[in-house]
């Protein structure tokens, strides 16, 4: 929230109204609308005690009417604030600000998670998917090798070199199937995490 902005339960607006009602803080913040004058110059010019200025100074720059405008070195070589009144607005607020609280982990965080967690599900399908779908080149020999000599006694033809016979389309589409679905998971798995995160936010 703007510092500038006081709700009524606050100290200064006790101050800010306690200000408002001064006759003497009114004088000093009408005199340093238009210039900039230390706490002395003002004093000298109010014919004021320098601590009566300075308290309401200080009760000033507290709630935000006035501000320091600079500094100067004064005859012994010492800094000097110069004041001057404030232009920017004070908003005082009604009712107390509600505080929202923060989550316990930030939105960058759960965006490395969300990353993490779709690449490990991605990773596991591909693992599954690969062990149920690709066909190694053993087991497809093998499969066809049956099955030929189950077949080349009935055409009566001479027998067939089972050890030639592959099956190549079968493990080029087999192989490409699991990488896809790896891919697919993890894009999806994404989606689904940063929708959640929107819809949460």
């Amino acid at each position: 929230m703007n510092d500038r902005s006081i709700n009524i339960h606050d100290e200064r607006a006790k101050e800010l109204a306690q200000v408002l009602t001064n006759d003497k803080a009114l004088a000093i913040l009408h005199l340093i609308e238009d210039r900039e004058l230390s706490i002395s110059e003002i004093a000298k010019e109010l014919n004021l005690p320098i601590s009566t200025v300075s308290y309401h100074m200080d009760r000033m720059l507290r709630v935000g009417l006035v501000e320091v405008a600079g500094r100067k070195y004064g005859k012994r070589l010492q800094e000097v604030k110069l004041y001057r009144a404030s232009n920017k607005p004070i908003l005082l607020l009604p009712r107390k600000a509600r505080v929202k609280k923060k989550p316990f982990l930030g939105f960058e965080n759960l965006h490395v998670i969300s990353l993490v967690l779709a690449g490990l599900i991605s990773a596991a399908v591909y693992a599954v998917s690969r062990r149920l779908l690709v066909v190694s080149p053993e087991k497809g020999t093998e499969n066809l090798s049956t099955s030929a000599q189950k077949v080349a006694p009935m055409i009566r033809t001479s027998p067939i070199n089972t050890s030639t016979v592959t099956a190549p389309a079968m493990r080029g589409v087999s192989h490409i199937i699991p990488p896809i679905l790896g891919i697919t998971a993890f894009i999806l798995t994404l989606v689904l995490f940063l929708y959640i995160l929107r819809r949460r936010g």
